[in-house]
C-alpha cells in the first residue's frame, strides 16, 4: 500500500470529497460505505483542480455506486446466507470454467497452471505470472459467460504482458475483440 503523503477535504459540486495524496501513478475513486462518502486516491503532485475535474466526469458512476451501496445495506446477509451464496456461486462458475479455460486458451495459445476462485472485492481476476497462477472473482457467475471469457482471456494475456499498456491491449484486440463492450458491461453491472 502506498505511503499517505497529504490528506484533505474538497468540495466539488457542493459535494464534500475525501482526498489521500500519495506516491502513486493514477487516481482512484471509491465510494465508502455506510454513507456514501467520496474518497479519491490521487497522485501527490496533482493539482486539486484535476481532482475536481475527475469527481465531475464521473458523476454517474458515483452515482450508481451509492445506489448499489444503497441496495446492499438494504440487503444485509447472514454469515451462513453468504457462504451458501458464495459456495452456490462457485458451484456455477466450476460447472463451465474448464470448457472457457480450454476455449481461451486454445484461442492465445497461452496456459495457467493453475486456476482458482474467490471472491474478491475490487478486481474481477488476477495473475501471478511468475507461478502462472490465475484467480477468478466468483461474482463472475452473475454475469453472462462472455464476461468470464474477456477476464479469462485478460489474466491469460498478462502471462504475456504484465502491465496494462498499448502493447497488452493490443493482444486482447487480437484474442478478444470485443473486449470493450465487454468490459463496459461489467462495468456497469458491478
Amino acid at each position: 500500500m502506498a505511503k499517505i503523503v497529504k490528506t484533505c477535504w474538497l468540495t466539488v459540486d457542493g459535494e464534500p470529497v475525501y482526498v489521500e495524496k500519495k506516491k502513486i501513478k493514477h487516481m482512484y475513486l471509491r465510494v465508502a460505505k455506510p454513507d456514501g462518502t467520496i474518497r479519491i486516491s490521487a497522485p501527490a503532485g496533482m493539482s486539486e483542480q484535476q481532482i475536481s475535474r475527475f469527481v465531475k466526469e464521473k458523476r454517474d458512476w458515483i452515482r450508481q455506486a451509492r445506489q448499489r451501496v444503497r441496495q446492499s445495506e438494504e440487503k444485509v446477509l447472514t454469515p451462513e446466507e453468504k457462504r451458501e451464496q458464495t459456495e452456490a456461486c462457485r458451484q456455477q462458475l466450476l460447472a463451465i470454467l474448464p470448457q472457457v479455460i480450454e476455449t481461451c486458451e486454445a484461442v492465445t495459445g497461452l496456459h495457467a497452471n493453475e486456476w482458482k476462485l474467490r471472491d474478491m472485492k475490487t478486481r474481477w481476476g488476477s495473475c501471478n505470472v511468475e507461478k502462472k497462477r490465475i484467480w477468478l472473482n466468483i461474482q463472475l457467475a452473475a454475469y453472462p459467460r462472455e464476461c468470464l471469457e474477456y477476464v479469462v482471456t485478460h489474466e491469460l494475456v498478462h502471462l504475456l504482458e504484465r502491465g496494462h499498456n498499448q502493447v497488452f491491449w493490443g493482444y486482447m484486440d487480437r484474442y478478444f475483440p470485443r473486449w470493450r463492450q465487454v468490459r463496459k458491461m461489467l462495468r456497469q453491472g458491478e
